[in-house]
């Protein structure tokens, strides 16, 4: 039997020596196996993996008392390896709203924020208690387990796809961050997973792929965080800081903070359009006009006291109204912890402007001098020409002109609540460029009719006939103007 065998594999022996072919089919087997095998063996280590432990925090851009918390949560976590935090800001990202109703529906707590949840039945809220146990609530966490709005899973077996909303996710020195609402695919998922999971990040990064990040600050109430390198993942994009890039591929550069399109984002044309309806109205040129009055009766053959006078009083008029801009935006300021009133408040504003739209096409068709909303009422108009009857200088003007700003108010503040309530859901300091070029817009009109006054080219009495004449078009041009932003506001279309 040994022998025969023998035999036999030399004839297999010779039969292999002799035969071209089957020597180049076993060349190439072995040359596509032999480094399959060493990536095979290679692909059994795995990335170190740090334990997670992570919490859900429910914050605001604009909200006073998450700018407390945040800046503490993220020097926190920038200290710490492992902890995550699953954030849903609500101003900036409308889309997050639903998400703390969800949340709410499961766990039972307060629809106001600042808010963390821990676990089902373990939440803060509010900045003084949020501040005072979040080391304590920290050490309490159990590793990798997550609480979404419907089901606790682990981090093995979480799906970021289950994530609603616009979610960030914040790990140490990184982040990942949904770009679009497009799922996932499964590689994706676990890359993005073991990005934030890596012990190593720099040597992980390496092995990343994809578009570039353009922007790399991420804000947040009272901050942000600023990274280094960043690449797009599917519908994610993944910043981090540290010292190695990924492999960066031709392809559109993404905004991160550019992805929504919230109906809450402020634009110049809502500032233009807002301050254009508020200019031409006909109850503020009204007490221009009778301001210049005074001051022409008294100097009738000095253009220049017309001149300074009523730059004087344009310029009471800007002050006074930006002190009242920085004090609605405070207003609306103290409602950005009420999370139950501010995710309508932008529909509100809308809605407002509708009905300030409708009753100025109203006084279009049933003018009537006085109309509250539209125009100053009656019974302020003698008081006021009393107070502008003694205007004999520029210092009076302006001194005079802050003080009859107050009785404006019933026909102007329409529009600059709406301003106001819109500038709320950023940061305070970010409103002054708005309320200064709004307010510019506001006093240009009047500018222009001191000009030609002074320059001669009009009188104060053929603009007031001018101004009587036209009062029921410019009604209608500010319904107009009205109606169309606030329909867009309301439907989220501007």
């Amino acid at each position: 039997m040994i022998i025969d065998r023998l035999i036999d594999m030399s004839n297999v022996y010779s039969l292999l020596k002799k035969s071209k072919l089957i020597q180049i089919v076993l060349a190439l087997c072995l040359f596509f196996l032999v480094p399959s095998l060493v990536n095979a063996q290679g692909t059994t280590t795995t990335t170190p993996k740090q334990e997670i432990k992570a919490f859900t925090y429910f914050t605001g851009i604009g909200c006073p008392h998450c700018a407390k918390v945040s800046p503490v949560i993220h020097n926190n976590m920038n200290e710490q390896d492992g902890l995550l935090m699953i954030e849903y800001e609500i101003y900036q990202e409308s889309s997050n709203a639903s998400m703390l109703y969800s949340y709410n529906a499961k766990y039972g707590y307060q629809l106001a924020i600042p808010l963390i949840l821990y676990a089902p039945n373990d939440f803060d809220q509010g900045d003084t208690q949020i501040l005072n146990n979040f080391d304590t609530q920290v050490a309490k966490l159990q590793v990798n387990t997550i609480e979404l709005a419907n089901k606790t899973v682990t981090w093995e077996d979480l799906n970021l796809n289950d994530f609603d909303g616009r979610v960030k996710l914040f790990v140490k020195d990184r982040v990942a961050l949904q770009s679009t609402s497009k799922d996932l695919t499964t590689e994706q998922i676990e890359l993005i997973k073991e990005f934030l999971a890596a012990k190593d990040l720099d040597m992980y990064v390496q092995t990343l792929q994809g578009t570039k990040v353009k922007d790399m600050t991420i804000e947040y109430p009272g901050g942000n965080e600023i990274y280094t390198h960043g690449v797009n993942i599917g519908s994610w994009s993944l910043l981090w800081r540290g010292n190695n890039d990924a492999q960066i591929t031709d392809g559109k550069i993404t905004n991160t903070n550019s992805g929504s399109t919230d109906s809450s984002s402020i634009s110049w044309g809502k500032i233009s359009a807002l301050a254009l309806t508020d200019s031409i109205n006909p109850c503020a040129l009204s007490v221009l006009l009778m301001m210049l009055i005074a001051i022409a009766t008294y100097h009738p053959k000095d253009r220049k006291q017309i001149l300074w006078a009523g730059l004087a009083f344009v310029a009471a008029v800007f002050v006074t109204y930006f002190i009242y801009g920085l004090l609605i935006v405070k207003a609306f300021e103290v409602v950005q912890g009420i999370s139950s009133i501010k995710l309508y408040l932008y529909k509100g504003l809308g809605a407002g402007a509708i009905i300030m739209g409708l009753l100025e096409f109203k006084d279009f068709f049933f003018y009537k001098p006085g109309s509250i909303g539209t125009e100053m009422p009656m019974m302020f108009r003698p008081k006021v020409q009393q107070i502008l009857a003694r205007v004999t200088s520029p210092l009076g003007a302006f001194g005079l002109g802050m003080f009859v700003t107050l009785f404006l108010l019933p026909c102007t503040i329409g529009p600059y609540v709406i301003l106001g309530g819109m500038l709320s859901y950023g940061e305070f300091a970010g409103a002054l460029p708005y309320l200064t070029v709004y307010n510019l817009i506001f006093v240009l009109p009047m500018v222009v009719i001191i000009l030609l006054v002074f320059f001669g080219s009009k009188s104060i009495k053929q603009i007031t006939e001018w101004r009587e004449k036209n009062v029921k078009v410019m009604h209608l041009i500010i319904g107009i103007i009205f109606i169309l932003l606030g329909v867009s506001m309301f439907f989220g279309l501007f």
